[in-house]
C-alpha cells in the first residue's frame, strides 16, 4: 500500500511479496480486514459507476415492464380465476420490490431507514418467490393431481404468497436485532448469516417449483404418448376419455 498506516496489521502475517503485489494472511473478521468491503473491492470506482447505472436502467425497464403488463390484466376483460389473480399478485410483490430497490441508495446513511428499505425489499422479494411458489402449487393440482374443479382456493394461496414472507421476514429480524442489514448497503447482512433467512427459503421453492415441472413434463410426454397410441388403434372419443381417466 502506498500510504503508512492505512491499515492496521494485528492478527496479520505477510505470506508473498512480488512485484508490486503483497499478500497477506489474517486471523479475524473484523471491518479493519476489509472483508465487510470483500465483494465491494473487486470493482473500481469506474466499475461501479457503470455498474449502478446499468441497474437502474435494467430496474427501471422491468419496471415498467411490470406494469404495462398488470395494466393489461387489470384492464383487458379477461375471466376471472386463481390463475389470473395469483399473476397480478406476483406483478404487485415485484414492483414494490423493483420501486424499493431503485430508492434503497437514499436510506443508506440512516441505519433505521436503512434497515426498513432491507426488510421491505427481503418482503417483497420473498413475497414475489412465494407467489412462485404457488404458481407450481396450482401446476400440480391441475395437471398432477388432476383437480379440475372450480372451488377457489385463494385464501390458502393468499396465506402462502404474503403471510409465508411476513412470517421469514419477523423471524429473521427477531433472531439478529440490529445486526439484520448490511454497513454499506441496504440488504441482509452476509457477515452474521442473516441473507440465510433470504437465500435458504428461495432455494426451496426454486427446488420444488423444479420437482413440479419435472412431474408435469413427464406426465406430459406419457399422455401425449398415450393419446397417439389410442388414435393408432382407432378408439372413440368416450374411449379415450376413460382411458385418459383410467
Amino acid at each position: 500500500h502506498s500510504q503508512t498506516s492505512s491499515w492496521s496489521s494485528d492478527g496479520c502475517s505477510v505470506i508473498f511479496v512480488g512485484s508490486g503485489v503483497t499478500s497477506c494472511l489474517c486471523n479475524h473478521t473484523t471491518n479493519f480486514a476489509v472483508l465487510m468491503n470483500y465483494f465491494e473491492s473487486k470493482w473500481s470506482p469506474e466499475e461501479e459507476l457503470i455498474l449502478t447505472k446499468l441497474t437502474f436502467i435494467g430496474c427501471g425497464a422491468s419496471l415498467c415492464a411490470l406494469v404495462v403488463t398488470l395494466m393489461l390484466f387489470t384492464v383487458l376483460d379477461i375471466p376471472k380465476s386463481d390463475r389470473t389473480s395469483i399473476h397480478k399478485n406476483l406483478f404487485v410483490a415485484l414492483i414494490c420490490a423493483q420501486v424499493i430497490l431503485l430508492c434503497s441508495g437514499s436510506a443508506i446513511h440512516s441505519k433505521v431507514a436503512c434497515t426498513l428499505v432491507a426488510a421491505l425489499l427481503h418482503l417483497f422479494f420473498m413475497a414475489a418467490f412465494s407467489w412462485m411458489l404457488v404458481e407450481g402449487l396450482l401446476l400440480w393440482s391441475k395437471v398432477v393431481a388432476v383437480n379440475l374443479s372450480e372451488d377457489h382456493h385463494m385464501k390458502y394461496y393468499y396465506l402462502i404468497g404474503w403471510g409465508l414472507p411476513v412470517l421469514i421476514v419477523t423471524i429473521t429480524l427477531a433472531s439478529a436485532p440490529g445486526k439484520y442489514s448490511a454497513d454499506d448497503y441496504c440488504w441482509l447482512s452476509v457477515q452474521n448469516g442473516i441473507i440465510w433467512g433470504f437465500v435458504g427459503p428461495v432455494i426451496f421453492i426454486i427446488m420444488v417449483n423444479i420437482l413440479v415441472l419435472t412431474r408435469v413434463i413427464i406426465i406430459t410426454i406419457s399422455t401425449a404418448k398415450r393419446r397417439s397410441i389410442m388414435l393408432a388403434l382407432g378408439m372413440s372419443p368416450a374411449e379415450q376419455a376413460y382411458e385418459q381417466i383410467r
